[in-house]
């Protein structure tokens, strides 16, 4: 029994050591994917023009959904009609 008992305990500590190399590999693995991100995202925002708007601003809901209906009329789409915001349930 001592020996069964013995090779459980080897067994577990070479578990647990695999266990802390890979995830101090993934670690690794999660910063270079990162550091690669932010890389892109400086290069796309070096690339970016900054004068171009960066939203849509509509003066009211009348004039997004006016433009809706324009779009939708080029693609031959039904506008469903207006939905009233404050109606009573």
């Amino acid at each position: 029994m001592d020996i069964i008992a013995g090779g459980l305990a080897n067994l577990t500590g070479i578990l647990f050591l695999a266990l802390a190399a890979i995830t101090v590999a993934k670690a690794f693995q999660i910063a270079g994917t990162l550091s690669e991100i932010k890389e892109l995202l400086a290069d796309i925002k070096r690339n970016t023009n900054s004068d171009a708007p960066a939203t849509a601003q509509f003066a009211s809901t009348e004039s997004a959904e006016n433009l809706l209906r324009a779009v939708s009329a080029e693609l031959d789409h039904p506008v469903p009609d207006a939905i009233e915001h404050n109606a009573k349930r």
